[in-house]
């Protein structure tokens, strides 16, 4: 292996592998959304414990990209590898990193989506159960307003019917 890469070199062996990463963490996503839209909840957690792995990969290479970003080697203007590597023309590279970004961008957004939609499913059996009973609950999101009246459940749906 050659030590005496370029810095661009090296940004683009961190994108490389940060492409693999990222590619991969949007797939246990992907997966794990299709797995949840099957209620497959035996599925969903092993894929869950694959994401968190995936992710804990992708953490890692925060720091690698700290380091490229304070290199001596990186050009002194710019806060951002894209930026960086704007300035100093490597213009493709740019242009490949911000792809990458992009799909780590749109992984994030389905994967806060994916685990709202879990939240809401894990307590979907005992929610059913809650308004079949009649019970009260407190409100999921609670507004600003201190004297806020409980969550009435659906019971009396019945009793009316009845």
């Amino acid at each position: 292996m050659q030590t005496n890469k370029t810095w661009a070199n090296r940004v683009a062996d961190y994108v490389d592998e940060l492409e693999v990463v990222a590619t991969n963490v949007q797939q246990l996503v992907a997966n794990s959304r299709i797995q949840t839209k099957a209620s497959a909840a035996s599925e969903v957690a092993e894929s869950g414990l694959e994401l968190l792995e995936a992710v804990g990969r992708l953490e890692t290479m925060v720091e690698q990209r700290e380091q490229l970003l304070s290199d001596a080697q990186a050009p002194a203007s710019g806060t951002t590898l894209i930026e960086k590597l704007r300035q100093s023309g490597e213009i493709d590279l740019a242009d490949r990193s911000q792809s990458v970004a992009h799909i780590i961008a749109t992984t994030h957004q389905a994967a806060v989506s994916l685990f709202v939609c879990q939240y809401h499913l894990a307590s979907h059996s005992q929610e059913i159960l809650r308004l079949l009973a009649g019970l009260d609950t407190p409100r999921t999101y609670r507004r600003s307003g201190s004297g806020e009246e409980r969550e009435r459940g659906g019971g009396q749906l019945f009793n009316d019917a009845a």
